[in-house]
């Protein structure tokens, strides 16, 4: 697998395969795949307040990566919530990353959340995100994605059937 991406943030087994394939620092890295896990939170009030506080935390952080054009938080909440339960609150936080990234960047970063709850596919998941990283930022803006979503099809395709 070659370059172009880190991973950062909580250890996450669904990440495993990506971690394992990650950039060695050496070039600037044109994505940042952030994982986050969210089983301590006990509901989808808990779960939101993380998301936005986590936000605020890896925009702070990104900042010292300005060649990143895709960003990816892949996060995983406690099985009292049904995979996709967050959905909403994800898809908020990734219109203000990007937003964020937009004013502070003044250019164009994708920002995709993918819940991942429940997932253990490591390779499909890696396949998925190296594929989105080989091709330009600018179909996906920003969303929030349940793992279903992107079992069959693209990340971007996914995208785009959540704006149609």
């Amino acid at each position: 697998m070659t370059g172009g991406f880190i991973v950062r943030g909580d250890h996450l087994p669904i990440l495993t395969a990506l971690a394992a394939g990650q950039s060695t620092g050496l070039d600037a890295p044109r994505a940042m795949i952030w994982g986050l896990d969210l089983s301590t939170a006990p509901n989808r009030d808990a779960v939101h307040k993380r998301l936005r506080q986590e936000s605020k935390d890896i925009a702070a952080i990104t900042a010292t990566h300005p060649s990143l054009v895709h960003l990816f938080i892949v996060y995983s909440h406690g099985a009292a919530l049904h995979e996709g339960a967050c959905l909403s609150s994800a898809a908020q936080a990734a219109a203000r990353l990007h937003t964020e990234f937009e004013r502070s960047r003044g250019r164009f970063v994708e920002v995709v959340f993918i819940d991942a709850t429940g997932w253990e596919d490591d390779e499909a998941l890696c396949d998925r995100i190296v594929q989105t990283v080989a091709t330009p930022a600018g179909i996906a803006g920003d969303v929030a994605l349940g793992w279903h979503d992107i079992t069959d099809t693209t990340i971007h395709r996914a995208a785009m059937a959540r704006y149609c």
